[in-house]
């Protein structure tokens, strides 16, 4: 016959329950997570909670998490406390029951609580949280789910005012009961005013109390019988008695029968309500299901935020990488991070070192939290940590001798690896702790290594600890077998408590013996027992250990040294942008100033010209205003040429004596190589040269080589093309500068060769000299030039070649042959 098995069934013997728990002491974090909970049925959910070997359900489980943790980062908690536990009124009330005021209330607590739950997500959604991402199970669903009665709740607040108080609004019938009581106890005192007053001296005192639910008056046991009436009881010394004057019997009589009838009424409304609670049980039973599903995620929410957890990646390949995992059940303050990773390149981790030097809490937090991630729960590690959904999770660790069933340590260990060995499901991840221990080192050794080997062709991910030599040397030679080490400081003689992978890790008896006093003799007696390549090996391990301390050191100072550089770089890019633009504001500054200045005295001139002019009749008119013209545009030039710069953006527009930032034909250029300024023929070509016109001189030159010219540059420029320097001397050809061009040859081919040595120059440096280079070549008519760059990376070469290949005046180019420098050196030939 086939077993029939429900969806929770199903699911429930896919969850890890047993000694493995406590041995690991997920227990205590679920007793954490509990104390979270915010309603009683949350608190049943958490106090069950287990880890699962179901992917499906831990991904699902985890989304949720994450997101409820987003919400309570951004919006707070999720008004959970007034979903009150209806449970057991529900149970009553179906039974025919008719609940009591404070019931009734928790009812309307609970519809209240639910509205302000659906309003609450809604809010959320509204500012764009991630409850709403549709990639993952979203938990809005539950919250859409929620469902709410106002009427109800509203009657209720209405109606009932307290634990034991109806309102008179409640209904019409009992208002008029109350209100017809109230009128018949006016009464009542009136007539016992009157009793009271004409017969005061027979009273005890002149007030009106009630006996029995009956108003009475205080009559001195002396004048018992005086006054006519019901005795309804006596005070405690006897002196006093209680009477009901006969006159007001009857009224009393009417008072009982209105509070009779006052109960009934609140009978009738607190029954006509619980009716009303029995016909949306449905709603009341799906809304505290829903309420506890939500109260549980977000318990494991709240808790892992607190701990300022994460939500590890999953996968079912045995993979486990935990980075910067700590034990959550270690005061944050105290706990050091460790990063362990296995499951990808090898399938077994051996870990060890020192006693008390941290192996025994890193295999246990490796073990908590995988089951942590089990349970959906997130765990106290770094973004990038990633888990996998083990079949089976076991775990032999501390000393778990029985005198009381004849085991000792020993025995203790075996007995739990046959059990785990008999308990392995699909891709378990067993936890070992001194495996081996407890009999002969070398038999225990032996023992150990099958063990693991036997493990490991069952599937299995296993890290164990271990203090024997031989399972050390058993991980260096065998594929799928790493070492690892818990750092120990020989100095002060205590752990670091860092895993260290990939090394193995020395006991350092000799060495803490000897720091805690053992005497010398003793240990010299020691050493010479073992043999030398025990004492050799030992020394090996201790020297690699500290090796690997110091580069651990260095690369964690050059990390620092890196991170000043860093801010050092940011700070001088901060401070040169804000003198890059304290720079262009006070030439803004100036430039305006000059445009001011220019305008003051055009001005000026003008009305100094205009009289000059009326006044100068001896002088020659045509040549006169031929020189006064000449004066005013050049004035109006300059003014122009302010206006044009201020137009344009500061950052776009180079000043004078900085390099061009944009070639405009017919402008003026300074080119530092020559020391000589001209105008620009030409726009700028596709290689990104140009032709400037030096008097009668025009030569091609690279946009990078030229210059804003200076005033006094400019104004050279000026004189020179209108004349005022001469533009020959003796027949030759003369350069812009009042330069013989022959002169100019003549240097450049003086001091220029046909040979440049580059190696040692960063890459901008050697663009700058390369280019004044291949323009003394032009101008001592060099045909062939022979570039010196070396091989190094290469970096230099490359930025050659770019040169070259965009200069016109480059007619061909070839790598160094042999004898030539090979690839060291690029020759040029020019057209």
């Amino acid at each position: 016959m086939y077993e029939f098995l429900s969806f929770e069934d199903s699911l429930e013997r896919k969850k890890i329950r047993g000694r493995v728990l406590n041995t690991l002491e997920f227990n205590k974090i679920r007793d954490t997570v509990t104390s979270k909970a915010r309603t009683s049925y949350g608190r049943d959910l958490c106090k069950d909670m287990a880890p699962c070997c179901d992917p499906e359900y831990v991904a699902q489980e985890l989304s949720c998490t994450r997101q409820a943790m987003d919400h309570i980062m951004r919006f707070g908690m999720l008004p959970l406390s007034g979903m009150r536990d209806l449970r057991e009124s529900l149970i009553y009330a179906k039974a025919d029951g008719t609940l009591t005021c404070g019931q009734l209330l928790e009812v309307a607590s609970f519809l209240r609580a639910s509205e302000e739950i659906k309003k609450a997500v809604s809010k959320a959604r509204s500012a764009g949280s991630p409850l709403v991402d549709e990639t993952e199970p979203d938990i809005c669903s539950y919250v859409d789910k929620l469902e709410v009665c106002d009427s109800l709740q509203e009657k209720i607040s209405a109606s009932i005012l307290g634990q034991d108080e109806v309102s008179d609004k409640a209904s019409k019938e009992l208002s008029s009961i109350r209100r017809e009581r109230k009128n018949v106890a006016g009464g009542i005192r009136s007539l016992l005013d009157r009793v009271i007053s004409s017969h005061a001296d027979m009273l005890q005192e002149s007030i009106v109390t009630l006996r029995e639910g009956r108003y009475c008056i205080p009559v001195k046991a002396d004048f018992n019988g005086r006054i006519e009436g019901i005795v309804h009881g006596a005070s405690s010394s006897g002196q006093t008695l209680f009477i009901e004057p006969m006159s007001v019997v009857e009224a009393n009589n009417k008072i009982a029968e209105l509070n009779f009838a006052e109960q009934a009424e609140i009978q009738r409304i607190l029954k006509s309500f619980t009716n009303e609670v029995v016909l949306i049980s449905p709603l009341l039973e799906n809304n505290m299901g829903l309420a506890s599903r939500l109260d549980y995620i977000f318990a494991k929410a709240e808790y892992g935020v607190e701990n300022n957890s994460f939500c590890p990646a999953l996968n079912e390949d045995g993979r486990i990488y935990l980075k910067g995992a700590r034990h959550p059940l270690i005061p944050k303050d105290n706990v050091v991070p460790v990063d362990i990773r296995v499951g990808d390149e090898y399938d077994a981790l051996i870990v060890t070192g020192p006693n008390t030097g941290g192996k025994t809490v890193s295999l246990k937090t490796c073990g908590l939290l995988v089951l942590m991630t089990m349970a959906g729960l997130p765990v106290p590690a770094e973004s990038g940590s990633e888990v996998c959904v083990f079949g089976r999770v076991l775990a032999d660790i501390g000393d778990e001798q029985s005198i009381e069933e004849s085991l000792s340590t020993f025995s203790a260990h075996m007995s739990n690896i046959v059990f785990i060995l008999k308990n392995i499901r699909g891709k378990s991840l067993v936890l070992l702790d001194e495996l081996g221990s407890g009999t002969d080192p070398a038999e225990g050794a032996a023992l150990a290594i099958s063990i693991i080997e036997e493990l490991r062709k069952k599937n299995c991910i296993v890290m164990a600890t271990t203090h024997y030599r031989e399972l050390k040397g058993y991980a260096e030679v065998t594929e799928g077998v790493m070492n690892a080490s818990c750092e120990f400081d020989t100095e002060t003689l205590a752990p670091t408590y860092k895993l260290i992978t990939g090394r193995p890790g020395s006991s350092n008896a000799f060495v803490i013996s000897s720091k805690l006093g053992l005497a010398k003799h003793i240990l010299d007696n020691a050493r010479s027992r073992m043999s030398s390549d025990e004492l050799n090996y030992e020394a090996l391990l201790a020297k690699a250990e500290e090796e690997a301390k110091r580069a651990t050191e260095l690369a964690a100072e050059n990390d620092r040294l890196n991170v000043e550089l860093k801010a050092q770089k940011a700070r001088l890019e901060e401070e040169n942008a804000k003198l890059k633009q304290s720079k262009t504001k006070i030439l803004n500054d100036m430039r305006a100033e000059q445009k001011r200045l220019l305008q003051e005295q055009e001005k000026e001139l003008s009305d100094e010209l205009r009289e000059l002019r009326r006044r100068s009749k001896d002088m020659d008119r045509a040549e006169r205003e031929k020189e006064l013209d000449k004066i005013r545009r050049k004035l109006r030039a300059g003014i122009d040429d302010l206006e044009t710069e201020d137009d344009e953006a500061v950052d776009s527009v180079a000043l004078s004596g900085e390099p061009v930032k944009e070639v405009i034909k017919g402008e003026c250029y300074y080119v530092p190589s020559l020391g000589q300024t001209g105008i620009a023929e030409s726009d700028l070509s596709k290689s990104g040269s140009v032709n400037i016109l030096c008097g009668s001189m025009k030569i091609a030159v690279k946009k990078g080589q030229l210059m804003m010219p200076t005033k006094s540059q400019r104004d050279e420029f000026m004189r020179t093309k209108n004349g005022k320097t001469a533009s020959k001397a003796g027949g030759r050809k003369v350069s812009s500068g009042g330069e013989d061009l022959s002169k100019v040859r003549f240097n450049s081919a003086s001091y220029t060769t046909s040979e440049i040595m580059l190696i040692g120059l960063t890459t901008a440096e050697a663009e700058s000299k390369l280019g004044k280079y291949l323009e003394d070549c032009v101008l001592a008519g060099i045909k062939e030039a022979r570039i010196v760059h070396g091989k190094g990376t290469g970096a230099l070469r490359a930025c050659v070649q770019d040169i070259i290949i965009k200069d016109d005046r480059v007619d061909s180019f070839r790598a160094g042959e042999q004898g030539e420098g090979d690839a060291g050196v690029t020759i040029v030939k020019f057209r």
